[in-house]
């Protein structure tokens, strides 16, 4: 086994057992620091891979900026510590989290018979894969590909369009940030606890109505005649 090789499942562990730990972790503030984790490993992907610019940008973007967000948004959220946790949709998660990791490997596993290459001659849908190349090859990234990358989030043929869409998405998160983080008049902030306090009401109660025997019922008089 090479170097490269072992960093590869270093970081493929690291990368899957914080995932793991973000969808499975209770606190939100954990999630948060077990997702800064595996945005790590991803950027040990890049440097594997020898793209030393996606790696720089996955730790000041990623890491940096959005998981520092969700990490004063999860501190920020009014009310949230107080609410009891509960997952209703564990198992439908579950369910759709195994098709799509069972779709991927079919996907790239490519027939049974032949070895898992990272470049392979084939089809996906019938359209030839953009990425496709000799077997057991893995051609070395080009000196020109930081500058490449550019012209293709700019070309409306290739990117663009997907680049401008997920501006359009930071736009919306940091409105919805200011306007989380404007200032309120007292009557929100009264009706806000109003309907906290009403919400801990019902949790808290939930239980107790599900104990509670059932009232007995006398039976009805039938009446012969």
């Amino acid at each position: 086994m090479t170097i490269q090789q072992l960093l590869f499942a270093i970081f493929a562990i690291a990368v899957i057992a914080s995932a793991i730990m973000v969808v499975t972790t209770r606190n939100l503030f954990h999630a948060a620091l077990f997702l800064i984790a595996s945005f790590f490993g991803v950027a040990g992907f890049y440097v594997l891979l020898e793209a030393g610019f996606f790696a720089v940008a996955q730790v000041l973007v990623y890491i940096g900026a959005i998981s520092i967000l969700i990490i004063f948004a999860v501190m920020l959220t009014r009310g949230m510590q107080s609410m009891i946790p509960r997952n209703s949709q564990a198992l439908i998660s579950a369910i759709v989290s195994a098709g799509v990791f069972a779709l991927m490997v079919a996907m790239f596993a490519g027939n049974p018979g032949q070895p898992l290459t990272v470049f392979r001659e084939r089809q996906i849908g019938g359209i030839p894969w953009q990425f496709a190349g000799e077997a057991a090859s893995i051609s070395p990234v080009p000196p020109t590909y930081i500058a490449d990358f550019g012209r293709a989030l700019t070309d409306i043929n290739q990117y663009a369009v997907p680049f401008e869409l997920a501006s359009v998405l930071i736009v919306l998160a940091m409105i919805g940030a200011i306007f989380v983080a404007r200032e309120r008049k007292p009557a929100e902030v009264i009706a806000e606890r109003a309907e906290i306090a009403a919400e801990e009401a019902a949790e808290l109660a939930l239980p107790r109505q599900e104990k509670l025997p059932l009232p007995e019922v006398a039976p009805a008089h039938v009446d012969t005649h």
